[in-house]
């Protein structure tokens, strides 16, 4: 079993990026990911037991009478793929020196720098179970067990290899064995020393094992930037800054040449929204919301309604919009017969239609459509599934409350 306190002091960001990246992906939940990071504030959990192919711990809600017990799932690699990876890493022996100081380069987070043999896990390899519901699926308990293992990660990115089953103590003898001592290179031959005749050496090309060209393929970098292995000196943006901006210019070009409409304005809280949409700008959200002086719940929820909404979404969110009372009146009459309460009061004012008790509020965006929110203590969160019917985008709020 591992935990937080056998980390080597040093941290990493690959390792954590590809654990975020697959575990986010398995969850395809946002609001459950974003409710799951806030427990890790507000519940109390105890340790987290790393095992071979399981993530689990218990977890106690304030003002609860009994806990949790989540667990998260991950397929383990085989024995024989182990066996694979470790020859590989050690066949190299690039990385002996920082792997025999108990950790583990971040550049071995690339599949293609193991042979083609991923040991972070991808998204399929991952599910979750809890205590709180009868099936398996994405809980905010389970949210939580995984971002505190990605902390694990941070510290200590051994931990991955525990989940899939693998060791980096036996990478570590695997390497020590492959490696030969001072003396025994002075004993080698003559001949092992100083080569050997090219006809010997041709005979070795020919009759060696072919590997499919692809494999070779994916260990070749793409761009300069999946070279880089180090910041470059400041003032200099890091890595992953340069990563980021790069991720950001590319989405942006897709999105202009597929036709798609592209906000013309410079308005700082929209951009931002449109960033932290992305799950790998998120580690920057608190940073956001700080210099445009907003409060991390205020930044997620915009974030939110530009996932859910692109730029017309932020500005339902962000502001109240004229709108013709006669579009209002025909909303009012085509959500009626959904209404878990229809005698209960429904309130009209400039773009926005109030359900009240059922905790619902439909908002008419700019572009004709109408954006959902639902109720979260006291504010108005986005819910997925704007639509240009407000009956389906009333429903898609009830659906959204149903499932939190």
């Amino acid at each position: 079993m591992t935990t937080a306190n056998q980390a080597p002091a040093a941290a990493t960001h690959g390792w954590v990026d590809a654990w975020r990246n697959a575990f986010e992906a398995a969850a395809a939940d946002p609001v459950m990911l974003l409710t799951g990071e806030r427990l890790l504030d507000r519940a109390d959990m105890g340790q987290v037991h790393i095992n071979p192919g399981t993530a689990q711990a218990t977890l106690t809600m304030p003002n609860a009478a009994r806990p949790h017990q989540p667990c998260l799932t991950i397929r383990p690699l085989p024995s024989p793929e182990w066996e694979r990876v470790y020859q590989t890493i050690a066949a190299t022996g690039e990385h002996a020196d920082v792997i025999a100081a108990g950790r583990l380069p971040d550049a071995l987070s690339d599949p293609a720098n193991a042979d083609v043999i991923r040991i972070a896990p991808a998204p399929g390899d991952i599910t979750f179970t809890c205590s709180c519901r009868p099936d398996p699926g994405i809980c905010p308990h389970t949210a939580a067990v995984g971002y505190r293992v990605a902390q694990h990660v941070r510290a200590n990115p051994g931990v991955l290899l525990t989940l899939r089953g693998g060791s980096i103590k036996e990478l570590r003898t695997m390497l020590r064995e492959s490696t030969p001592t001072a003396t025994e290179s002075a004993a080698l031959p003559e001949q092992a020393r100083t080569g050997i005749d090219a006809h010997q050496a041709f005979g070795r090309f020919t009759t060696r094992p072919t590997r499919p060209r692809t494999t070779r393929a994916r260990t070749t970098p793409t761009s300069l930037l999946d070279g880089l292995r180090s910041d470059p000196p400041t003032p200099a943006p890091t890595v992953h800054s340069l990563r980021l901006l790069t991720r950001n210019a590319a989405a942006r070009a897709s999105e202009i040449l597929a036709g798609r409409p592209h906000p013309a304005g410079d308005d700082p809280v929209q951009d931002a929204a449109r960033l932290l949409a992305d799950p790998a700008h998120r580690a920057h959200l608190e940073h956001a919301a700080e210099q445009l002086g907003l409060s991390t719940l205020q930044m997620r929820d915009l974030a939110l309604a530009h996932e859910y909404g692109g730029a017309a979404g932020v500005e339902v969110a962000l502001w109240p919009l004229a709108a013709d009372a006669e579009v209002l009146a025909h909303a009012e009459a085509a959500i009626q017969p959904h209404r878990p309460a229809p005698l209960a009061s429904l309130v009209s004012q400039d773009n926005q239609l109030t359900d009240a008790a059922a905790r619902i509020q439909l908002r008419l965006g700019s572009n004709g459509l109408w954006y959902p929110f639902t109720d979260w203590h006291g504010t108005w969160r986005p819910a997925p599934g704007p639509s240009g019917d407000p009956a389906a985008a009333y429903k898609a709020a009830r659906r959204t409350l149903r499932d939190r």
